[in-house]
Parts: structure tokens; C-alpha cells; sequence
């Protein structure tokens, strides 16, 4: 990655939180310099990784057993293969213009029997009928994914790119259990539910512009209205802020009646340290349970369905 610091360096899914009906600029601006190692980790996002590479090895059987998919993943029948890409967050990446980096990993990059190729995200979810609040999300995910594809690592031209929703079954199960457990194990059924997206590159521009907007932001910037999370995090740290300079006030008070003394001094700087140690615990504390801060699932700042994206320690 580059070395410039003044870089924004970011996945196409998370430009994609620009989209959202729910966003919030001042949630994303926190997060953004932050640069998205929050502790606000929401859900389990370790048995959804599962789920994805079980769902990545039954896509990759169909195509080597059957050449193609079943008629169930309906708009992307006309895949016949994969196509050999770095999955690696260091070689997937494209600069579309100064001062910003998309990188990445795609779940497929797929050919097509006509030609071209497409990119897939696979979603343990249900579709809701087209009305997943993160749908514009998903779509700045794929489609970025595609330009990084197409522009910056010349795999081929991107004609198609969707998600493959993975929907459990689990009503089948709750209804009729007897038929889902054998052999010591309980068995949950998942249907493909496939949603096509127009590969156009152009939607990327608006939220790429606000990420951008964002990024050089020196303060941010008023919550949106309706946004109930973003007040919350401006009150944890304006209460943090009145503790330290009443914290300031007592030392210096502490530090002058003894004369400047170094020991004084010694013994404040080490409790100042203390205190920055203790926040890092409390900040792992607060990764293991999220529930204590309990901010809105479907929000910018504890979106569970992209914390567990790659997030590399170099960024």
C-alpha cells in the first residue's frame, strides 16, 4: 500500500456506507479517521465467515461437476468458470483518482460463456424482496470490486456482477426437526437467491466524492437528524473530554505546590500512562461485548455485516 498517510486507502463496500438511507456523515467521518478499527463490532461475523467459504466451495463444485450453475442462480446461469485473481488485499486494489485507493477481495471473479467476466459477492442472508436496506451498499461493493477488476488488474471486461443471497431454510427446520438431524448432526438448509446489479461505474462517483469529503475533513460534521448513534458517540467523548481537563487542572495544581518536583512530575506521567492503558483494555472489553453500547445494527457505526471485511493493521 502507499506510504503517504494523507492517502485514503478504503474498501468499495465501505464507500458503499455512503449510500445508505440511514447514513450519517458525522458516523462515517468517526469512522473513516479512525480508519474503521472501532470496537463496534456487532453480532457473531465469525460463524458468517463460515457460512461464506462453505457457500464459496458448493459455487466451485457446481462449476467443475456441471461446467455451469443449476437454473436457481437465475441471471448468472452463463458463468462457466473462475478466473485466476490475487485474493490479496495488497494486489486487489486501483487507484481511480488522486487521493483515494480502493482495495480489497472479491468472493468471485467469474467467466462468462459469452465473454467478459463477472463479480460476485456471496450473502448469508435473505434477499427481502429487494428491499435490503444495504442493497446500495452491496452495489458499490460488487460494481468497485468490478473497476478494480476491469481497470486496475485487466482480468476482462465486468458484464455482470450480483450477490448470491444464501437464505436458511431454518422454518423447514422449526416445522418438521426430525427430517434435519442425523447422525449426530443438525442440518440447516440454504436456497440461492441471486440479485443482478447494471455494471455501471458512474454510481461510484457520488459516494466515492463524499468519502473523499469526508477524509479531508478537519472536524465532523453535523449528524444527520435522524441518526441516534452519532449523539451518543459525541457524549462519550465530550464527557471524556471534561474528565481529562479536570484531570490537567488537578495535576498542574498537584505539580505546583510541590515545587515542580520531579518526583511529582514522574508519578503523574505514570499514571498518565496507567490511564492509556487501561483504555486499551477497556476498548477490548467493549470488542468482546458489544451490547454495552448498543447502537443501531443497521447504522454506519455498527454495521456488523462489514466489521469483519478486511481491515489490514498497515492501514
Amino acid at each position: 500500500m502507499s506510504s503517504n498517510d494523507s492517502e485514503l486507502r478504503i474498501t468499495p463496500k465501505r464507500v458503499g456506507l455512503t449510500a445508505l438511507a440511514t447514513f450519517c456523515a458525522a458516523c462515517f467521518w468517526y469512522r473513516l479517521h479512525m480508519r474503521f478499527r472501532m470496537p463496534f463490532d456487532m453480532f457473531a461475523g465469525g460463524i458468517f465467515k463460515q457460512a461464506e467459504q462453505a457457500e464459496m466451495a458448493v459455487f466451485g463444485h457446481l462449476l467443475e461437476r456441471e461446467g455451469g450453475l443449476p437454473k436457481e442462480f437465475g441471471p448468472f446461469r452463463d458463468i462457466d468458470g473462475r478466473v485466476d485473481f490475487p485474493r490479496d488485499w495488497r494486489q486487489f486494489q486501483y487507484r481511480p483518482q488522486s487521493g483515494l485507493l480502493l482495495y480489497g477481495e472479491p468472493d468471485e471473479v467469474c467467466s462468462l460463456s459469452s465473454g467478459g467476466i463477472a463479480i460476485l459477492d456471496h450473502k448469508t442472508a435473505k434477499p427481502k424482496n429487494g428491499e435490503d436496506p444495504f442493497l446500495p451498499c452491496y452495489q458499490c461493493q460488487t460494481i468497485g470490486y468490478g473497476l478494480i477488476a476491469e481497470q486496475g488488474l485487466e482480468l476482462g471486461e465486468v458484464r455482470k456482477a450480483g450477490l448470491i443471497y444464501w437464505a436458511a431454510a431454518h422454518e423447514d427446520v422449526v416445522s418438521e426437526p426430525e427430517k434435519f438431524y442425523r447422525s449426530s448432526q443438525m442440518w440447516l438448509p440454504f436456497a440461492p437467491k441471486p440479485v443482478a446489479f447494471d455494471v455501471d461505474y458512474e454510481i461510484l462517483n457520488e459516494p466515492i466524492k463524499e468519502a473523499l469529503r469526508l477524509w479531508k475533513a478537519k472536524t465532523p460534521p453535523e449528524h444527520a437528524e435522524s441518526c441516534r448513534d452519532a449523539p451518543k458517540i459525541e457524549a462519550l467523548f465530550a464527557l471524556q473530554a471534561a474528565v481529562e481537563q479536570e484531570r490537567d487542572a488537578f495535576d498542574r495544581s498537584v505539580l505546583a505546590g510541590s515545587g515542580h518536583s520531579t518526583w511529582v512530575m514522574d508519578r503523574i506521567r505514570l499514571r498518565r500512562f496507567q490511564r492509556d492503558q487501561f483504555r486499551r483494555a477497556a476498548l477490548t472489553e467493549i470488542a468482546a461485548d458489544p451490547a454495552t453500547l448498543r447502537l443501531a445494527e443497521d447504522g454506519v457505526l455498527a454495521n456488523w455485516q462489514e466489521d469483519w471485511e478486511l481491515s489490514p493493521e498497515s492501514l
